[in-house]
């Protein structure tokens, strides 16, 4: 899985979003100013960050972008003392190492608990996994957020399970959930799962106050610490300003950091104001596609949408199995891993921001435990070996076929990737990682130039590629001279961030193929008018 994720990592250029964490990063180590990029915990920004110290970069020092986080960040990687290339992938190397230590600690649990039959299960599960493997290797918080979001349930079900209350394990889900809410604000769902599995396991009234207790206070030194420059700042202040004064009650959010700055007279932590900021996104919305359709305010059912077309059908198919068979004789213990997800999902509904299925991976370490031990405990011990074999043999075809496109992934029940842009595109298909690859076909096929609409946020330049003009529906006119390959984003192409028809003159075109499935090739070489 490492060796693949590395591979591809050198492969793929700069998603939309990893420059700007990285640079954020690293600004965060030189500056100590956490003001950019405050809608994300800083934990993963300055663990990536940290990896570029030792390359001596350069912060732009342009006046004009100080404060264009996306432009300052563009400059920052592409006009750095060391190629763009280099830079991204010491980050990634990180989130590599996290996605991998994400593994490991998945399948030592799932033998601690269910026993080395359900580990080796949880392994190939994982290791196969194209949605890991897609975004365990980018410079973003979903692989990070799910590593301490399984490590902090993880430590919680040993607190509880334990035969006498084991306060290291206590203090082990402080410490994970306070990385956890250092590494992305989603992690604040973690706060009501804790309680909610003490009605499945309660430890006595005494193991239930003093763990709690532990669990979540502990956190609030550790995300103090993340943040540590700006927090000494805070502390050090006789009269610091209110947190009410950035703040309004809009939002849930809004609301419960006013009332709490109330009691607890609250300074304007960046960590409380990028949670707020975050809120007010959610309240705003974000242009979203889904079926084919686009809106501002999301769909209660886009994330079951999501989950169903880009869940491994092998995982996919075990889940619903261990849903109707359930854990014969250990249905608190099944319970328990369900709680996870099920807050999870209720709250990923509830949510305006639909922009991508990586939202969800916190979710799959749970269901990957359920549907191994479900293959290797509970199902009768005649089914086991056919059954495992079955999933064995799907996981495998799946995985095979999509490397090293893992971003583009949907399952054989969506009908695979090339199916992919009627279900999603942004981050489930097309995130800008094909531009090196755009340029490898252009080389092999010996086209000059390509008439590219790219989504993205690297420059097409950077990698050598000479990119001419590629027209909308409305300009007839510019279509008669055209004389090249087109080369169009999948986001694009469905007309998603951009105006309405902009592009449906190329769908009703067939594509002369693909490059890694998220940039569609068309032939407007030829008179447009036959």
């Amino acid at each position: 899985m490492a060796a693949q994720m590395f591979t591809a990592a050198r492969d793929e250029s700069q998603t939309f979003d990893e420059a700007v964490h990285l640079t954020a990063g690293y600004r965060y180590w030189k500056t100590g100013d956490f003001s950019m990029n405050i809608e994300h915990p800083p934990l993963q920004k300055l663990l990536s960050g940290a990896a570029l110290l030792p390359l001596g970069l350069k912060l732009p020092d342009d006046p004009k972008i100080q404060n264009d986080q996306w432009e300052f960040a563009k400059t920052f990687l592409y006009r750095n003392v060391v190629p763009a290339d280099t830079i991204l992938l010491r980050g990634r190397l990180v989130t590599i190492g996290l996605t991998i230590l994400l593994g490991a600690a998945l399948v030592w649990w799932a033998r601690r608990r269910f026993g080395p039959a359900a580990a080796l299960a949880v392994a190939v599960l994982f290791t196969l996994d194209a949605n890991f493997m897609a975004h365990g290797r980018l410079v973003t918080t979903d692989a990070i957020a799910s590593l301490f979001f399984f490590l902090t349930f993880a430590a919680w079900f040993e607190f509880l399970w334990s035969e006498r209350p084991a306060w290291r394990w206590a203090i082990a889900t402080g410490v994970f959930l306070g990385l956890a809410l250092a590494a992305k604000f989603s992690a604040i769902i973690l706060l009501p799962v804790l309680p909610a599995m003490l009605l499945l396991r309660w430890p006595g009234w005494r193991g239930a106050i003093a763990g709690t207790m532990i669990a979540l206070w502990l956190p609030v030194p550790i995300v103090a610490a993340s943040y540590w420059p700006e927090t000494a700042k805070w502390m050090a202040m006789e009269n610091p300003p209110r947190l009410r004064e950035h703040t309004d009650k809009t939002t849930l959010i809004g609301y419960l950091l006013r009332g709490a700055d109330r009691h607890l007279h609250l300074p304007p932590h960046t960590w409380f104001l990028g949670l707020h900021a975050v809120a007010q996104h959610d309240k705003e919305g974000h242009n979203a596609y889904l079926l084919g359709q686009q809106s501002d305010r999301g769909w209660w059912y886009y994330f079951p949408v999501a989950f169903f077309v880009k869940t491994p059908a092998a995982l996919l198919l075990l889940a619903a199995l261990a849903l109707v068979a359930g854990w014969r004789g250990q249905w608190r213990t099944w319970a328990t891993l369900l709680v996870p997800v099920a807050l999870y999902f209720a709250v990923s509904m509830s949510s305006r921001i639909n922009i991508g299925f990586r939202h969800l991976l916190p979710v799959f370490p749970f269901l990957m435990v359920l549907a191994a031990v479900t293959a290797t405990r509970v199902l009768p011990p005649q089914w086991r070996v056919g059954v495992a074999a079955a999933a064995l043999g799907l996981h495998l075809f799946e995985a095979v076929r999509i490397a090293p496109y893992h971003l583009a992934f949907f399952n054989v029940f969506a009908g695979g990737p090339q199916a992919g842009p009627k279900y999603l595109v942004d981050s489930n298909l097309d995130w800008g990682q094909d531009l090196k690859r755009l340029k490898a076909r252009m080389e092999r096929e010996r086209w000059n130039a390509v008439c590219l609409e790219y989504f993205g946020y690297a420059d097409p330049k950077e990698y050598g590629i000479k990119a001419e003009y590629l027209p909308k529906t409305w300009n007839k006119g510019e279509m008669e001279w055209m004389n090249c390959v087109g080369a169009i984003s999948a986001t694009l192409l469905q007309d998603v961030y951009i105006q309405k028809g902009s592009f449906e003159w190329l769908r009703r075109r067939e594509p002369m193929g693909t490059v890694g499935y998220s940039i569609y090739l068309y032939d407007l070489r030829k008179d447009l008018r036959k």
